[in-house]
């Protein structure tokens, strides 16, 4: 059986699969399967696939259109891999990142998952500008509860936690975020400093798509962990930390009264008993002062 599945979740990818699967073929390390999981496409997708007749390649179509939490949740089950390591059918797999990510979990059994650093690119494959994430895992941890950390096709996680922690259709279009977050509360959790890939932004692509939807769910998983924080929060303090999620926390600090508002809400949150339990006083106030750098 091979060491690692990586799972490619796909629909209607026709236009980029073959560049994505040759992307992770020319990787170094050789120990693995690719599981590909067709969400039920109406495009030329399979047939682009059989085209490259590699044994590694492992196809499965769904009967009907299921969505990417049922694909995945399906992926999970029919991996043979110790390590599963996420890639979308868009996105390019770039240097060692399958060795480096994968050694990294042979020498630290404390870590359930790793990403990495990553460009993201526009429909031609141009570089629109490069994200070197957090690395350090208590950073992360915290930093999970104002905005995702992780590039999903960058994540490389043990097998065995996958299957328990699961993908949650509550929070499709945001599942991964999801998952991080419950990877963080039972293992350590990281970013390699290497750039091991190409994300793809573009008009079409599922985010875009689906933004009304996304920013719905992301609001409901950013109640539920302030709730597990033990901090209550009105509508307009969920309003101001969804800002800081979506990036849009910038027009608040050119306003006094909305930026002490915003401050005073980060005040209240690392304030949490939960958190001061966790953490020592000291780190919070470090990651106070972070906070500018991090998020705005």
């Amino acid at each position: 059986m091979p060491e690692t599945t990586v799972l490619i979740p796909s629909y209607n990818g026709a236009k980029y699969i073959q560049s994505a699967l040759l992307s992770v073929l020319s990787q170094k390390y050789s120990d693995y399967e690719v599981l590909i999981i067709d969400d039920g496409s109406t495009d030329n997708t399979e047939e682009l696939i059989k085209k490259l007749s590699d044994k590694r390649i492992r196809y499965y179509k769904n009967e009907s259109n299921m969505g990417i939490v049922a694909s995945l949740n399906r992926g999970l089950d029919l991996a043979e891999g110790k390590y599963i390591a996420r890639m979308d059918a868009d996105d390019l797999m770039l240097a060692d990142r399958l060795q480096t990510q994968i050694d990294f979990l042979e020498k630290n059994k404390n870590y359930g998952m790793v990403g990495c650093w990553y460009h993201t690119i526009d429909e031609k494959g141009k570089i629109i500008h490069t994200r070197k994430t957090l690395t350090d895992s208590d950073t992360l941890r915290m930093s999970l509860i104002f905005r995702n950390q992780f590039a999903h096709s960058s994540v490389t996680m043990r097998t065995e936690i996958a299957r328990k922690l699961r993908y949650d259709p509550e929070f499709q279009y945001c599942e991964d975020h999801d998952l991080w977050i419950r990877f963080s509360e039972i293992s350590k959790v990281t970013n390699l400093p290497l750039l091991g890939l190409s994300y793809r932004w573009y008009s079409d692509n599922s985010c875009n798509r689906h933004q009304k939807d996304l920013k719905v769910r992301v609001l409901s998983l950013l109640s539920r962990e302030l709730d597990k924080l033990e901090i209550s929060h009105s509508v307009e303090e969920l309003k101001l930390h969804a800002a800081i999620c979506f990036g849009l926390a910038g027009p608040f600090l050119s306003e006094t009264s909305k930026k002490q508002e915003l401050d005073q809400w980060i005040r209240k949150i690392l304030n949490s008993t939960v958190l001061n339990k966790r953490y020592d006083r000291k780190w919070l106030n470090d990651f106070h002062q972070k906070i500018n750098d991090l998020f705005f």
